[in-house]
Parts: C-alpha cells; sequence; structure tokens
C-alpha cells in the first residue's frame, strides 16, 4: 500500500512541478495536433505482457490498417506503440514524453490502474485525448477529467454481476481474495459492497498471502467460518498461481472472479485447476451484430486465431478516435473530447456506446463465463 502511495505521490509532484510548463503545451498542441499528413496516437503498453496473453496489439493493428484503407479526412494515422512495462517510473517518463510532442492528438492507454490513474493527470493537463481501453478501477471517472475517457464497463458493474450470479448460486458466505493494488482494492471493495446489498456475508477478506503455508492456515479459518465460495480481484498471473495453489487444498470450492482472468490463454494457464472457475467478461461471442461477424471473420483471416476481448478493446479504441475526427473534422483535443460526451451513441464492434460527463463509457455489459470439461462455457 505504502509504495502505491509513493508513487501517486511522485506523480502529483511531478504534475505540479510542470502544471505550468503543461498548460502551454495544451495550446500549443490545440493549434498542432494533427498538423501534416498524419495524426500521430499513442499506445503505451506493457509489450510483452500483451503479446503473450491478449490481442490487444492485433486489435490495434487491424484497426490502424482499416483506417489508413479509407483515410481520415484525407490523413493517415500514425502509431507510437511503446513499452512501459508495467513500470511506475517508465509510464510516468513515457507519459511526460508524449505530452512534449504536440504533433501527438491521442493516447490510447495505459493497461494496469496502479499506473494509469496517477499518469492520467499529466495527460489531462497537457491537453491530450486519452482513451483508456483496460482499466475498469471507477476512481479514473471519478476525477472528472475533461480528456480522460474511459472505454470499458467499471468494476462497480462488474461486482454487481458477480454478485448476482453468487446469490442465484445460493451461496451465503464468501471470502474476497484480492491484490493489493488499485485494481485489487476497488474491485474488493464493489464486491463487498454489492454482497451487502444482496445478503451475503464475507467471512474474510485478505491480500498478498505468498506462501501455500499461508494460504492453509486462511482456508482452515475459512472452513471453519462456513464459507460457500472465493471471490477473486485478481489479475493474470497472480491469479493463476492462487488458483493452482487453492486447488491443492480445497478441490470443490466454487471461485468467481473479475474480469482480470479475461485473457486469450487461461485456460491453459490454469490447466485442470481451472475447472469450475467462473469469471466476468465483457465480451458475447454469440453475440451476432454484422460489426462483430465482420471484425472476427477479418480477425481470423489475418491471425488464423479467434479474437478475445482485448482485441476488440484495441480495434474499438482507435475507431473511437478516428471517427470522433472524422465527424468533427478536426484533430483538437478539446473539440474531440466534447463530442465524445456530447454524442448520443457511436457503433463499434463491442456494440453501441456512449459516455456521461464524467468520460464513463454507457451502453456496455458484462457477461459471464465457466471453464467446463477445458473450454470456456458462456453462462447466463
Amino acid at each position: 500500500m505504502w509504495k502505491i502511495i509513493k508513487m501517486m505521490l511522485v506523480c502529483l509532484f511531478l504534475c505540479t512541478l510542470t502544471g505550468c510548463l503543461n498548460a502551454d503545451l495544451a495550446k500549443q498542441r490545440e493549434k498542432e495536433a494533427g498538423q501534416g499528413d498524419n495524426i500521430i496516437i499513442g499506445v503505451p503498453v506493457p509489450r510483452e505482457f500483451t503479446e503473450k496473453n491478449t490481442g490487444f496489439l492485433k486489435g490495434v493493428e487491424l484497426a490502424f490498417e482499416d483506417i489508413n484503407l479509407r483515410g481520415v479526412n484525407d490523413k493517415k494515422i500514425k502509431l507510437e506503440i511503446v513499452d512501459d512495462r508495467g513500470v511506475f517510473k517508465d509510464a510516468v517518463d513515457i507519459a511526460q514524453g508524449f505530452s512534449e510532442n504536440t504533433r501527438i492528438t491521442a493516447i490510447i492507454g495505459h493497461w494496469y490502474s496502479d499506473i494509469c490513474i496517477p499518469v492520467s493527470s499529466i495527460y489531462e493537463e497537457a491537453g491530450m485525448l486519452v482513451i483508456v481501453p483496460t482499466v475498469s478501477n471507477a476512481e479514473l471517472a471519478e476525477n472528472n477529467y475533461r480528456y480522460i475517457f474511459q472505454n470499458i464497463p467499471s468494476d462497480k458493474k462488474v461486482a454487481m454481476h458477480m454478485c448476482l450470479h453468487a446469490k442465484n448460486e445460493g451461496y451465503k458466505n464468501m471470502v474476497i481474495y484480492y491484490e493489493d493494488s488499485s485494481y485489487g482494492r476497488n474491485l474488493a471493495d464493489a464486491f463487498e459492497q454489492e454482497a451487502k446489498d444482496n445478503e451475503i456475508k464475507i467471512v474474510d477478506r485478505c491480500s498478498d498471502m505468498i506462501s501455500e503455508l499461508d494460504l492453509r492456515r486462511a482456508h482452515d479459518k475459512w472452513t471453519a467460518l462456513d464459507f460457500d465460495a472465493v471471490f477473486l480481484a485478481l489479475n493474470m498471473p497472480e491469479a493463476a498461481k492462487f488458483i493452482k495453489t487453492f486447488r491443492k487444498l480445497d478441490s470443490s470450492s466454487p471461485i468467481l472472479s473479475g474480469d482480470g482472468l479475461d485473457v486469450s490463454n487461461i485456460v491453459e494457464a490454469l490447466g485442470e485447476e481451472g475447472e469450475g472457475v467462473v469469471m466476468a467478461t465483457i465480451y458475447n461471442p454469440m453475440d451476432q451484430r454484422p460489426e462483430l461477424r465482420d471484425f472476427k471473420e477479418r480477425y481470423r483471416q489475418k491471425y488464423c486465431e479467434e479474437p478475445d476481448v482485448w482485441a476488440i478493446q484495441g480495434y474499438d479504441s482507435l475507431q473511437l478516435i478516428s471517427l470522433a475526427i472524422e465527424q468533427t473534422d478536426s484533430c483538437s483535443p478539446a473539440v474531440l473530447a466534447d463530442y465524445l460526451k456530447d454524442m448520443k451513441s457511436m457503433n463499434l464492434v463491442a456494440g453501441d456506446v456512449s459516455f456521461n460527463e464524467y468520460g464513463e463509457i454507457q451502453g456496455r455489459e458484462v457477461y459471464k463465463k465457466k471453464i467446463v470439461n477445458g473450454e470456456l462455457k458462456y453462462i447466463n
């Protein structure tokens, strides 16, 4: 926890130190963004993780090709994909570097909430449009930023759906296990509140059990408290480590999770220990809308694999920016931000979406899937 606080303080100090400079950069960006033949968009990601576990960058690449095939108001998109390695200091350096390039119109990123939330203030001060496709932490929208848009349903919505599932399954006593990160704490908080509203008792809430012995002691306590199921507020690969260790001690107790387990290789990563795990997702592959069918067909043709939710998030995030530029005939971040907050809806692969006054996405649903006989099955 102290590590997170220190990172936040460092970022706050940096923003205070550079506030005046960034205000000047915002004014300059309004004049220079999109000038010339290219519209520059930055994409900061932890490259090794995203390439190994998701189709995110493939989705961005496919959108890049589709957009440049038609052009955007006689211009081409130019991507600046950089590796922040999931390291806070690297991300701050990248954010400051992007902010100083006043020809950059927009950013898609960052991947993790502990990075994205604090560095978003740098982009906001520099007047940069930011589309956040992976951070579901409600705190992002609560900052009431002008330029930051959360292109994914919030943890509160995920928690609501998973609690309803738990209630329908008859779980009365539950345990929350979470990672000590902004994502983990906020999802755990949201689930605990929803549990209270649904008359589900949280008999224990804990994190950072680093050994099998720690988990064994905790499991003995949970058994004494007559627990029915565990809810995980974890990302990968930490979630896989927990589940594998937990299944050594308990082969049958139900495991529920937020969308932190929703990566393309989840079945392989969990192996036999993943059987029966239920997780949240914001993607329904059975959706028959023509936009999704067309995207899936072209994605398969190009990459010889099925797209995952993160491929769609990457694709839609870039398309969102390009369509806003087309509709406004402008590369001004201020004009684009105002358009996104005022628009009724935009038809994307993931569905019809809009944003509220806080930059929080509207119109997206949360679904559930379960590992059954080594395959992912979508459930009601």
